[in-house]
């Protein structure tokens, strides 16, 4: 029996070819984005992993303390501990290179005369190809590259290549290449050594290590050695295996993850809806061969099999689809993570190979076969329980009051209530994945409601069509209230992808409202000054002297200089400014949102006292008035909260802190950013170029104004969400389809009506106009019910969602922008896929319409 009507059900995919379509596209999409999303983050991770271990050679233990590095006077008791066989110091940093469109290179500097047995570019034949190692003490502009990187650009021994440094761009020459192995295959070959003490005056690290690579004496446990290392070091400073570095360089990816999750669910959802949708047009265009069906005695549970099994099998063709094209759009998510990574985290971004994992394979097909046998049950149970006496009667009017039932619209009201207080009083911890299914719950709840809502809006709309279209106006949304069943369907699939881009817009806008209200009242300068073209560098930063020297120029009433890196809190990351307090507080006013101003305009700037972020309070416990402890390679700091400000520096929360705090404690004197603000008869041209004189030659220094600050953060805000784009792309997909499925149904079951109002004296444009009017209305519908879902979601996203990921909760923005230049789109979106239907109702012949059943 069974194999008999999976026939039945193989002929309508070959005479339905575009449900099919919708169907396979529903699967395809939410398993190809929830695999991309795992398989993206794993590759980036495992990326990550690679280059820290390729870097790390031999070293069992590193030292490390934060950005800004140690003394260089730690390297001896670390090499005077016992059970150590050798200890080498280490620089890394990111240059720009002077060739177009190349990027960074990753320059390491290492100690030429003691570094050999710890790393693979170690100086023998075997491993490298050297021209005179002893050269790379000769001169501190001397640099030896991978063989990779200087096949690609035609070096060749003594060749001159170009770095840009804090103090500029300055010419390096090539004395050797090293081939690609061990260090020279980290980071696609962009990496480069040099000697450690010249990579120290290069890029003005004065007389410090970034990092001590540590290899222990077999015979000795490694944890054992590494309790005596710390025993004779300061607090601040961080005794770990190379391996377990990885978690604190990929924090970045972390937070990009959680993103990627909540909308691998969101498409997840609107996957299942569009297999519902699929679904329940195929019962209604079958409905009629399964009331035959059961009229010869097959049973309801074999017709619900029969569904459950077409159902199946698509899964497992669209899981399979799924997986192969998320694999291929893990590649893009990959470049895009990385390229934030390098714009906006100050991370080394090279090409990331794609690591196939079939647990996420396996997990993202049985997710896409779940999804689909879950959205094929209802249509199929309503078609197991069809009367095959009835099957031949109109099935929407049939069910109508038990669609509209106030059991049902009762049922919708507390689903959505219930959903709504989740979001509000559950524990934010509980986990992204039971905080998501708070936002289903509420979906549920509209699936229940849209009957009524559709019936309700198109009875609005009925005399707003009757004035502007005339009958035919009236006539189609008479359609939408007659048949609640065909319709729900597809404005449900249009509401789900309206509200998905409406609500992600929304939550977009607030992020960037957000954002650009911390920068008005955090910074209020009127120059920003940055060492860098990213958001923050590991590599390029101001020394203190032309901080000094902008202050002095002409124009120029205060030159804060401001440092942004991250230090040790609690064993995990948190961000860390050091800036003039006095002046910043001074100029920005009282920006506090918890704390006495005053109070702590005297402490801070004394540095008897920190001001921390709202996420930082809210994420680690912290109240105004407890004690901030942070352990720093010269000691430990532990002083009173003095005040609380809205802040997004970092999701794991910020501290600030006096500047002079960090130049006593960090030993690290430079700033990422002079924030100027000018006399009100400064000339702003005249100042930005007294800037650039100040540093040319010297410095490297990107001016902007205030507003071009602000677009410049913007742009980066846009890359970070650049994926989310393709929601638009998918809304419309939904949209398009859904209607062309819908509206081939209603001109098939129309047949007759059409042939009334032909035999009556209507025209052929007349039934034309019909078909893309109820379109029209059904797009209009799917926009308002498609809003009022989104304001929900919205909620879900900018309170639960962006205290997940950022830890802070945004401002409610109203996307009403968004809504309105939506609407011509969807309404030409509409008009074309009502097209082929209405010439399919307009080519009707009247003697066949009105002959039909």
């Amino acid at each position: 029996m069974y194999f008999a009507l999976s026939f039945i059900a193989f002929r309508q995919w070959s005479h339905h070819k575009l449900r099919l379509a919708l169907t396979l596209a529903g699967i395809v999409l939410g398993v190809a984005v929830f695999f991309s999303a795992r398989t993206a983050s794993t590759s980036v991770r495992a990326s990550l992993k690679s280059t820290v271990e390729r870097i790390a050679g031999k070293a069992t233990l590193q030292v490390t303390a934060g950005e800004s590095g140690f003394p260089e006077q730690v390297l001896q008791a670390v090499r005077a501990t016992p059970g150590i066989l050798f200890a080498e110091p280490v620089i890394e940093t990111l240059a720009r290179t002077g060739f177009e469109g190349e990027g960074d290179l990753l320059v390491i500097g290492f100690d030429s005369t003691g570094d050999r047995k710890l790393r693979e570019y170690q100086f023998d034949e075997a491993q490298s190809e050297i021209g005179d190692t002893m050269s790379l003490l000769a001169s501190p502009y001397s640099i030896v590259v991978s063989r990779e990187f200087a096949d690609k650009h035609g070096l060749k021994l003594e060749d001159k290549i170009s770095l840009h440094t804090p103090s500029g761009l300055k010419e390096f020459t090539v004395r050797g290449f090293f081939k690609p192995a061990g260090i020279g295959s980290a980071l696609g070959g962009q990496v480069a050594v040099m000697d450690i003490f010249s990579a120290q005056l290069v890029f003005k690290r004065g007389k410090n290590f970034d990092r001590i690579d540590v290899v222990t004496d077999p015979n000795l446990p490694v944890e054992t050695v590494q309790q005596q290392i710390r025993e004779r070091l300061p607090a601040g400073l961080h005794v770990t295996r190379p391996s377990l570095r990885e978690p604190d360089m990929d924090n970045w990816v972390g937070a990009m993850h959680l993103g990627q999750e909540v909308m691998s669910y969101l498409a997840l959802v609107v996957g299942i809806f569009l297999i519902f949708n699929s679904f329940s047009i195929a019962v209604n265009q079958r409905w009629k061969e399964i009331g035959i069906l059961r009229a010869l005695g097959v049973e309801g549970r074999t017709i619900q099999a029969m569904f459950l099994g077409e159902a199946l099998a698509l899964g497992i063709i669209g899981s399979a689809l799924g997986v192969a094209a998320g694999f291929y759009l893990a590649s893009l998510v990959s470049r895009v993570m990385t390229s934030v990574a390098a714009s906006a985290y100050g991370q080394a971004s090279g090409a990331v190979p794609q690591v196939f994992r079939w647990d996420f394979a396996l997990a993202s097909f049985a997710i896409g076969i779940g999804a689909s046998l879950l959205a094929a049950w209802l249509p199929a149970r309503a078609a197991s329980r069809i009367n095959p006496a009835l099957s031949l009667h109109n099935i929407e009017t049939r069910q109508r009051e038990h669609l509209l039932g106030w059991p049902r619209i009762t049922a919708g009201v507390i689903l959505i209530a219930a959903g709504l207080a989740l979001i509000r009083f559950a524990d934010l911890q509980v986990g992204v994945m039971y905080q998501f299914s708070f936002v289903v719950i509420i979906l549920l709840g509209f699936i229940c409601l849209l009957p009524k809502l559709i019936e309700w809006a198109a009875r609005a709309m009925r005399p707003l069509m009757d004035r502007a279209f005339g009958p035919e106006g009236v006539l189609a949304v008479d359609t939408m209230i007659a048949t609640p069943r065909r319709t729900s369907a597809t404005v449900g699939a249009v509401m789900l992808g309206l509200s998905f881009v409406f609500s992600n817009g929304a939550a977009i806008q607030s992020h960037y409202d957000a954002v650009l209200r911390s920068i008005d009242r955090a910074i209020d300068a009127d120059l920003i000054v940055t060492a860098s073209a990213q958001l923050r560098s590991l590599t390029y930063r101001f020394d203190e002297t032309f901080g000094t020297q902008v202050a002095g120029i002409a124009g120029v009433a205060s030159a804060e200089r401001k440092r942004f890196t991250f230090v040790n809190f609690r064993d995990d990351s948190v961000a860390l400014v050091a800036t003039d307090t006095g002046v910043w507080l001074g100029r920005v006013g009282n920006v506090l949102e918890s704390g006495d101003y005053a109070s702590a305009r005297q402490a801070v700037p004394r540095g008897e006292g920190v001001i921390i972020a709202e996420n930082f309070a809210r994420r680690w416990n912290v109240a105004l008035g407890d004690r901030v402890r942070i352990d720093a390679p010269a000691g430990t700091l532990d002083l009173p909260v003095m005040g609380i400000i809205e802040d997004y520096h970092s999701d794991k929360g910020t501290i600030f802190i006096e500047r002079s705090l960090y130049k006593k404690y960090w030993n690290d004197s430079s700033a990422d950013y002079l924030l100027v603000k000018l006399r009100p008869d400064a000339d702003v041209s005249s100042v930005r170029n007294e800037i650039q004189k100040a540093g040319a030659g010297q410095q490297q220094a990107f001016i902007y104004s205030n507003d071009e600050y602000k677009k410049w953060i913007t742009g980066l805000i846009d890359r970070f969400f650049i994926l989310y784009d393709s929601q638009i792309v998918i809304a419309i997909l939904v949209a398009a389809i859904g209607i062309i499925n819908t509206l081939t149904i209603s001109v098939s079951d129309r047949k007759r009506e059409f042939g009334v109002i032909r035999a009556v004296g209507g025209f052929r444009w007349q039934i034309g106009k019909m078909v893309l009017l109820e379109a029209v209305a059904i797009i209009l519908v799917g926009i308002l019910v498609g809003t009022i879902s989104s304001l929900f979601n919205t909620y879900f996203l900018v309170r639960t969602a962006s205290n997940i990921i950022a830890g802070v909760s945004l401002p409610f923005r109203f996307p009403l922008q968004l809504i309105l230049t939506s609407l011509p789109v969807a309404l030409v979106v509409a008009m074309l896929a009502a097209w082929v239907p209405a010439r399919r109702a307009v080519k009707l012949q009247v003697i066949a319409a009105l002959g039909a059943e």
